[in-house]
């Protein structure tokens, strides 16, 4: 499978792929290995401010859309 059946496949499955990070985002910048990069990457994707960024964010784009909120009991 290619990569571009590989996000398409992910896509259909209902996960955002439009923004992937690769380990020679990290690697252009810092001197590295590949396991290195990827330790990297896993800590900032999964560092718990940008991920409550991100779900503010969520929020903010939603009201922006005036889509409303779901209720908890839902």
């Amino acid at each position: 499978m290619n990569k571009e059946h590989a996000k398409e496949f992910l896509r259909n499955e209902g996960y955002f792929v439009d923004n992937l990070w690769h380990v020679d985002d990290v690697m252009c910048k810092i001197k590295c290995d590949e396991d290195e990069a990827q330790e990297i990457l896993h800590s900032v994707l999964t560092n718990d401010w940008i991920v409550e960024q991100m779900q503010i964010f969520i929020d903010d784009v939603a009201e922006e859309l005036e889509l409303p909120r779901k209720e908890d009991d839902d």
